[in-house]
């Protein structure tokens, strides 16, 4: 279920012969089906290696001379080095599901080498992937809005530092701030909320939590509003423009700038966790995701191998396309230029125009991954070395990226570029039931209700005694596990220190503490607040369901987030979030709260637990 892309830059290829480098691996259950190295015969010995592949595909040209042919061994190298991370990554992470399916395309400058399709885009109607088999390829996507935007910029249309408002002044925002920009929206520093995705919200009123400029805060729904800001100055529709402006000067003619039901047969079917509502463990059990249409400019890209190509070149080829430039080079400067300080996944970034950035020690990285309902991708391109790779896979998997695979793959290209040592492999990351502090979490937590929670160390496992069973315990972040047994399957079970000495523990609203707790044991609360409890649905897939408890006297929104209460059926989110965040509760119900909204959201009532 998942596809990766390797390519170098036309304009500073290893060989003159060899323009492209093109490489596709694809984890199908527990066989790994590659496309991939130099020469067609060494393709044939790949087939040979993994002979229970079921259609395998590979094309390159051969070099001209001895010292290329070098070049190419040890690219060969650095590319099975790469698999055999891929693979590991893969297997260590997510269940072993049979796989759905890509297709790819090898090109050298102008002309078309070799197409290659292998597996399924439907696994139940066993319908295999042709070339214009689509991915959804998510916040990728906002590079490409950006794109669109600075070509605008370009011929003088749009102004990225005038109010976004005087472009749409349809739009109503609610602000002690100066008015947000085009240039704002752009960086995710326009204060807006980071929740809402949907196009429908932005009818509403919009609310800001901070001057503009001021802070990173990723927010969807200001790209949402520069597909709005795209249509009001370009005078078409938002896909025609994303069309006429970025896919087809790239020749990009088999994706697709929005997903809708139009292109429904052409994309491969994606998978997400069986139940959606609950903590996922590792190989938990996949089921077919909700097919929904993705209007919203930002993640509404589905993409074929062959166009990611095409894309990947235009960044790595400083905003020319094969047909010229689809974006002056200031622009592309702009677009590639670090604005504000962005961490991006625990390493150190910032972001520019849709896109997060590295730009020191004479090297520009820039990045970006996407997150559907699913699918989930990653993207690398190194500007100056002139290296790229994408990964997509077609499943949600609870905050996975495959930017592992991506990034080392950018780290093995570079090396084999310079004729260094390929770096090693990655090491496996521990098996979620290995928890070297598992004696940190031992012994006989009570509840006030005289209810007991036995946690055994045994080694690095961590035992959850229940009745007679002994449950083996997965790490799911710092100090909370997930419980593979109904009466936990809800939420994880997590713990609280006091000076870094475990001593309470709870799940969901239940709360108990061990023999080192020194706090009080009972609490009180607003009793309207019981008015608010239970779960909610939205109807969109991209929300899903939410429930709402209290425990140790807060009110708690799905297990982690504390509300702070600013008046009667209005919270925000505890700490250092987004003040432009609210929450509300409304409509009571034989003494219950039939709906909630969170900023712009809405979400429903439901009766189930």
């Amino acid at each position: 279920m998942r596809a990766e892309y390797l390519i170098d830059r036309p304009a500073e290829t290893i060989c003159n012969n060899l323009r492209i480098i093109l490489y596709l691996s694809y984890l199908r259950g527990d066989h790994l089906i590659v496309i991939s190295d130099l020469e067609t015969r060494t393709a044939e010995k790949w087939i040979q290696r993994w002979s229970r592949v079921s259609c395998f595909q590979s094309i390159s040209r051969r070099a001209a001379n001895p010292g290329c042919r070098r070049k190419f061994s040890t690219y060969r190298r650095a590319v099975s080095t790469s698999l055999q991370t891929s693979r590991r990554i893969y297997s260590s992470t997510h269940a072993r599901n049979r796989g759905a399916g890509h297709d790819s395309r090898s090109s050298k400058s102008q002309w078309l080498l070799r197409t290659s399709q292998y597996g399924f885009a439907d696994l139940k109607a066993g319908v295999k992937v042709g070339p214009q088999t689509l991915f959804e390829i998510g916040s990728i996507s906002k590079s490409f809005v950006a794109i669109a935007i600075l070509s605008l910029a370009d011929e003088g249309k749009i102004d990225l530092h005038r109010p976004v408002i005087e472009y749409l002044p349809w739009l109503k925002v609610e602000s002690k701030y100066a008015p947000f920009t085009t240039h704002h929206l752009l960086t995710h520093t326009a204060g807006l909320s980071a929740v809402p995705l949907l196009m429908r919200v932005v009818t509403t009123t919009l609310r800001t939590g901070s001057e503009p400029g001021s802070r990173f805060l990723y927010s969807n729904i200001g790209y949402v509003l520069l597909g709005f800001l795209l249509e009001a100055i370009d005078r078409r529709s938002f896909p025609e423009v994303l069309h006429k402006r970025v896919l087809e000067p790239l020749g990009m003619t088999a994706s697709a700038p929005v997903i809708t039901n139009a292109i429904k047969e052409r994309l491969a079917i994606g998978y997400g966790p069986l139940h959606e509502d609950r903590p996922f463990p590792l190989r938990g059990k996949l089921a077919e995701a909700p097919w929904l249409e993705v209007p919203e400019a930002a993640g509404s890209v589905a993409a074929t191998a062959a166009d990611m190509v095409a894309y990947l070149q235009l960044l790595l080829n400083r905003g020319a396309g094969p047909r010229g430039r689809l974006i002056s080079e200031k622009s592309f400067q702009l677009l590639v230029k670090p604005v504000v300080k962005a961490p991006f996944r625990g390493e150190d970034a910032s972001y520019g125009y849709g896109l997060w950035i590295n730009d020191g020690s004479n090297r520009t990285l820039v990045r970006h991954t996407g997150g559907m309902v699913a699918f989930s991708s990653a993207m690398y391109a190194d500007l100056t070395d002139g290296f790229a790779a994408f990964a997509s896979v077609n499943a949600n998997l609870r905050g996975y990226r495959p930017v592992a695979v991506t990034r080392y793959a950018l780290d093995l290209l570079n090396a084999a570029s310079r004729n260094q040592e390929l770096p090693a492999l990655p090491a496996s990351p521990p098996t979620p039931d290995s928890i070297k502090n598992a004696a940190d979490y031992a012994g006989t937590f009570n509840a006030p209700d005289g209810k007991k929670l036995v946690l055994i160390a045994h080694g690095d496992k961590l035992i959850l005694q229940h009745g007679r069973q002994r449950i083996v315990l997965e790490q799911a972040g710092r100090d909370r596990f997930i419980v593979k047994h109904p009466d936990y399957d809800l939420f994880t079970l997590g713990f609280g220190r006091d000076k870094d000495v475990v001593v309470e523990a709870f799940h969901g609203p239940d709360w108990w503490a061990n023999e080192r707790y020194s706090g009080p044991k009972f609490f009180e609360y607003p009793k309207e607040w019981d008015t608010l409890t239970g779960r909610y649905r939205s109807d969109s897939p991209w929300y899903g369901s939410s429930r709402l408890f209290v425990r140790k006297g807060r009110l708690i929104l799905d297990d982690q987030q504390f509300l702070i209460p600013l008046e009667p059926g209005v919270f925000r989110p505890q700490g250092d979030i987004n003040a432009a965040e609210l929450i509300t509760f409304d409509t009571l119900v034989n003494g219950k709260a039939m709906h909630l909204n969170f900023s712009g959201i809405d979400f429903y009532r439901t009766s189930t637990p």
